[in-house]
């Protein structure tokens, strides 16, 4: 509970931060829909007391009357361009803010995550919050006028007005309890919201391998996403029958308040004129009431959509403070050994999967050497790698560069050494390199080895093309790592999509080449005919190194 609460307290300190620059535009807009809703309450008033004076209207009524309508219209007007113009900024703020977090959260936390939910916070979550400040100028304007009607009231009969304040508190608190269950649905439909986003990603990316099977095209629509569809029709129903349940009681406080003032009209000695004033105050404020009630859930949403987004933060604490620090675009220096010490990485079990650890591993990685490691699937091959580039802080054990301890302040600065690509790589379009380099003709020769040539050009350093076969792409995924200049190149199972002709050319030819520049180079392979190619191949096996390194 306590971290709950530390972390709404986070959230907290997050909105006022968002707020801080559009603070004086929110008030501004705030106190002009105010000041609106009081002009209209009061218009009400004047009609009133103009309906009941005796010898006609006063000399005074239409100036006054159209001064306030004025007022009231023209406020209302500019409170909501302010609203409108603080939801733009707050929505862009937001967006901002969640690809700061997604660049600066753990690896391990994004991959915990998973991608359809960061996919949800980026395309659901902003544009809700966003929509519930566009809403911000009708809220405080009906609000205004609530508050101006309520205060007529009480000028008009404190007898009458404490009795519309017991029947109509009775009406707001059950429509609050209802509002507040509708709320528990609708924190559950935002994680079916999630499911959903997962099952569609799997139709758009599953898409070929659904039309080649049938039955797991049929299993996928009439299971696990029909399943989802309906489960979502259901919350949604109920959700959405317990706020239109809400509405009904707060009308139904109405109705029962304007009943019970008439009834008690008698007894307490109310004049007509007092009375009729009440019931058209009464009949006139359940529109600004009922936009307040419609408002409310969309602040629930909201807040529920910020605690979403606040999901990414969680964790920060043990982020490197410089990740968003101004680049550094100088060449990389040269550096030596790369040290492991005791280092190890824990999986915790879930959802029925036994936890995995990898270590403790100590394993040195020298400078211009190239180190193969091989071992099964599940082994923990590329969680290693990930501890090597420093993604994964070590959960025990130091990493070392030069003999100096990577630390939390050093970690960005460290992996700026690495180029990599990843078994599950994304290709980038753009080249991004050191200033000075030209890699026009070093690209030029890189596309001409892997026979990319008559299909990839480099245009103001981008690939003209990347709409290529998977085999085609990796190669070029290795041309943009070669040419970061980086000193060492991790290269994750890079030719198991490559054809015999291009695996022989990467295992004895490029990574040669590679090496003769200096780079240390660091590969998963399963190419046991190969690993001649290597200076040393260390063996995983169940998270442990199974075999010494030796020497090839």
């Amino acid at each position: 509970m306590a971290g709950s609460d530390n972390r709404l307290g986070g959230l907290g300190q997050d909105a006022m931060r968002l707020l801080r620059p559009i603070w004086p535009l929110v008030a501004a807009s705030s106190a002009i829909g105010a000041l609106s809703g009081l002009a209209t309450a009061t218009v009400l008033a004047k009609v009133n007391t103009a309906i009941h004076a005796e010898g006609g209207l006063s000399d005074t009524f239409v100036p006054v009357f159209l001064g306030l309508v004025l007022l009231g219209v023209g406020g209302s007007l500019l409170s909501g361009l302010g609203s409108a113009l603080a939801s733009g900024r707050i929505n862009a703020g937001l967006n901002r803010d969640l690809a700061d977090m997604i660049l600066t959260a753990p690896i391990d936390r994004i991959e915990q995550l998973g991608r359809h939910k960061v996919l949800a916070s980026l395309n659901t979550d902003a544009a809700t919050l966003s929509t519930a400040v566009s809403m911000l100028s009708g809220l405080i304007i009906h609000s205004g006028v609530t508050l101006g009607c309520l205060v007529y009231m009480l000028t008009l009969s404190a007898p009458l007005f404490a009795i519309t304040l017991l029947v109509f508190g009775l009406g707001s608190y059950a429509e609050n309890v209802l509002r507040r269950r509708a709320m528990v649905h609708y924190r559950t439909r935002r994680a079916l919201a999630d499911t959903m986003q997962k099952h569609f990603q799997s139709l758009t990316e599953g898409s070929r391998e659904l039309r080649l099977s049938r039955p797991r095209r049929m299993r996928m629509r009439d299971g696990a996403l029909a399943s989802s569809i309906e489960e979502l029709r259901r919350n949604r129903f109920r959700s959405d029958t317990l706020l239109e349940f809400s509405y009904l009681t707060k009308k139904l406080a109405l109705f029962a308040t304007i009943a019970a003032i008439v009834t008690c009209k008698a007894t307490l000695g109310i004049d007509n004129a007092v009375l009729s004033g009440f019931v058209l105050v009464l009949l006139y404020i359940e529109l600004p009431v009922s936009y307040i009630l419609a408002v409310l859930p969309e602040i629930g949403r909201a807040r529920i959509a910020y605690q979403r987004i606040a999901e990414f933060s969680a964790g920060r604490s043990v982020s490197e403070p410089n990740l968003l620090a101004p680049e550094d675009t100088q060449l990389p220096r040269t550096i030596g050994d790369i040290e492991l010490r005791g280092v190890s990485h824990t999986f915790p079990a879930a959802e029925g999967k036994p936890g995995f650890t990898l270590g403790p591993i100590d394993l040195t990685v020298r400078r211009g050497e190239i180190l193969f490691i091989v071992g099964e699937n599940g082994s923990g091959k590329t969680t290693l790698i990930k501890l090597i580039l420093g993604l994964y802080p070590p959960q025990t054990g130091t990493l070392f560069l030069d003999g100096a301890p990577v630390t939390d302040e050093t970690r960005d600065a460290y992996r700026q050494h690495f180029s990599a690509v990843f078994f599950d790589y994304y290709l980038f379009d753009d080249l991004v390199l050191p200033v000075g380099a030209n890699p026009e003709a070093a690209a030029n020769a890189y596309l001409e080895t892997l026979d990319l040539a008559h299909k990839v050009t480099i245009r103001d350093g981008a690939f003209s093309t990347i709409d290529l076969s998977a085999g085609q792409r990796k190669r070029l995924a290795l041309i943009q790592a070669s040419l970061d200049g980086r000193p060492v190149l991790v290269l994750d199972e890079w030719a198991a999509e490559q054809d015999p002709t291009y695996r022989r050319l990467f295992y004895t030819e490029l990574l040669p080449a590679l090496q003769r520049e200096g780079r240390t180079l660091i590969v998963i392979s399963h190419d046991d005919r190969y690993f001649d190619a290597a200076d040393r191949v260390i063996h995983l096996k169940d998270g442990a190194i199974l075999e010494a390194p030796r020497t090839a």
